[in-house]
């Protein structure tokens, strides 16, 4: 028998940043979209849970779309009172709680915007407009919350609440990122050609 002394091979050590960023150069444009998409949510649930949100932002926020969406039942002639995140009248009452401000919808669309790879002067319009588009049709769902539960079944209701609401406004963010980025694409290209 003979023996025979293995000789380790000494490599130098591996920095990990150098290798994931090598890492992710090699990967396709989907993968980093979603990474980053991960991470500008990961960044808006950290503010949206945090103390200063709900203790300073949210309130103010919730009641500030109760008086629109008030404002906006009067417009349909109904006799409605807006007090805190309450609306009600003799009939029935709404309570506006976090979850129905629409701010995870718009906070989709803007983490879309925020990692599609165009120059900033695209992204600012999209941001503005579709925030503006999603807070308008979050008031009139809270109204017509309001009326379904007052003209219809406590199970229409709720299906329009709490099904009908997520997935509808998450549809339509991803529907108005989707028009941006469209949009976005064809001006970008438009300059380049320029």
């Amino acid at each position: 028998m003979s023996s025979k002394k293995k000789t380790k091979n000494k490599q130098a050590p591996v920095d990990w940043r150098q290798s994931l960023r090598s890492w992710l150069q090699d990967r396709n444009p989907i993968l980093k979209f979603l990474l980053g998409f991960i991470g500008c949510m990961s960044l808006f649930y950290i503010f949206y849970y945090s103390g200063l949100y709900r203790n300073h932002l949210e309130l103010p926020f919730l009641n500030g779309q109760v008086r629109i969406s008030n404002a906006l039942l009067h417009l349909f002639g109904q006799a409605t009172e807006a007090n805190g995140t309450l609306i009600s009248s003799a009939d029935f009452s709404v309570n506006v709680k976090n979850g129905c401000d629409g701010l995870e919808a718009m906070a989709i669309l803007v983490s879309g915007i925020v990692i599609f790879p165009v120059a900033l002067k695209y992204k600012f319009p999209g941001i503005a407009v579709g925030i503006l588009i999603l807070f308008v049709a979050n008031i009139f769902r809270i109204a017509g919350l309001y009326l379904a539960g007052k003209y219809f079944s406590s199970q229409v209701f709720d299906i329009l609440h709490i099904q009908g609401g997520f997935i509808i406004f998450t549809l339509l963010s991803i529907l108005l990122w989707f028009i941006w980025m469209n949009w976005a694409t064809d001006k970008s290209q438009k300059s380049v050609s320029s």
